[in-house]
């Protein structure tokens, strides 16, 4: 139940998460409405701890209205929900949860029904996190570690949802046992590419996986002088990457970096998306125009949730208020067709 497009039929037929709720599962709604809310277009999801310090919970921000839209039934009462993605039409929310028996899991939440969809064998003994949705839906990625195969490393693993029931998608030239990490995958259309990071080199570099190929690219005309490269985000054309480095050339910190993957070049950001402190965990939209990232002033300031239109003149570069001053949101995820 992945997919879905124009709004497209789903491969999948969703299914509430009887187990869990049977279960007990403690649920808190956002909203005291009794009608589920699949509404918006233009949506930002992140993870806030506004309101309880130190435990997040997913929200939901519409751009176009200017407020929030209710995910009532998503999050816990008990434990933090973060890591949130959108699905490109905007139904489906995929984030981590460590509300299960088996540390940090993948709940997949849908909008229209208020509900969770059962998602049998996608999590497993140890943790799963960093869920993203290949561009049509029809595939999701995510990072799952290997202690239950006796070799603590992070891999990166696909879920496929085109056929009658949910399928772990081989990923050849990704599954060694190797004694190093792969994390933040950040697929294509159909999951086919996946640009990620990795310290198979020792420092945290972005490579490209080909599935077809089984190939590898180690993406050097990326790579700075200096820094690390960390949390790609691409177009579903694989046209654009954005994503975040520490290297001496920045303003500051942490600075977000934009490549035009076909031209193989840099592209210039507008002034005031990078500052003196730090920005991370891009996001972009299909278009490449619109990007959404947290920002802060210093390393002990909070988090906020930015967004910024880079074709606009001037620029227009927009910041989510927190209801908390001293709250931190962070992880956003964009859909903005």
């Amino acid at each position: 139940m992945l997919a879905a497009a124009a709004r497209p039929t789903r491969t999948i037929v969703p299914a509430l998460l009887a187990v869990c709720l049977a279960a007990g599962c403690s649920m808190k709604q956002t909203s005291p409405a009794q009608t589920c809310d699949s509404g918006g277009v233009n949506l930002i999801a992140f993870a806030s701890d506004r309101g309880h310090h130190g435990q997040y919970d997913v929200y939901l921000y519409d751009i176009d209205g200017v407020g929030y839209r209710l995910l009532r039934n998503l999050n816990s009462s008990v434990v933090s929900d973060s890591s949130p993605v959108l699905s490109a039409d905007n139904q489906l929310v995929a984030f981590v949860s460590a509300r299960g028996a088996t540390g940090s899991d993948i709940l997949l939440y849908e909008r229209d029904v208020c509900g969770f969809v059962n998602t049998p064998g996608l999590n497993t003994a140890g943790d799963e996190t960093e869920p993203a949705f290949s561009g049509d839906i029809s595939r999701l990625a995510f990072v799952r570690d290997t202690m239950n195969l006796g070799t603590p490393h992070r891999r990166i693993r696909v879920i496929d949802a085109t056929g009658s029931a949910l399928a772990l998608v081989p990923m050849p030239g990704l599954d060694t046992l190797a004694a190093f990490d792969d994390w933040s995958p950040a697929p294509d259309q159909t999951a086919g590419n996946i640009v990620f990071d990795s310290d198979r080199e020792g420092t945290a570099h972005l490579y490209r996986y080909q599935r077809s190929s089984r190939g590898i690219d180690s993406l050097l005309y990326l790579r700075g002088a200096d820094g690390i490269d960390i949390e790609p985000a691409v177009t579903p054309d694989l046209h654009f990457l954005c994503f975040a480095s520490n290297r001496a050339s920045g303003s500051g910190g942490f600075d977000l970096y934009l490549f035009d993957l076909n031209a193989r070049s840099p592209v210039a950001l507008p002034a005031g998306v990078n500052t003196a402190g730090d920005e991370r965990h891009p996001a972009i939209n299909a278009a490449g125009d619109v990007i959404a990232y947290q920002s802060r002033t210093s390393a002990s300031a909070p988090w906020n949730v930015r967004y910024a239109f880079l074709h606009a003149s001037p620029p227009a570069i927009s910041t989510i208020s927190r209801i908390d001053s001293t709250a931190s949101d962070v992880q956003p995820s964009l859909v903005f067709p």
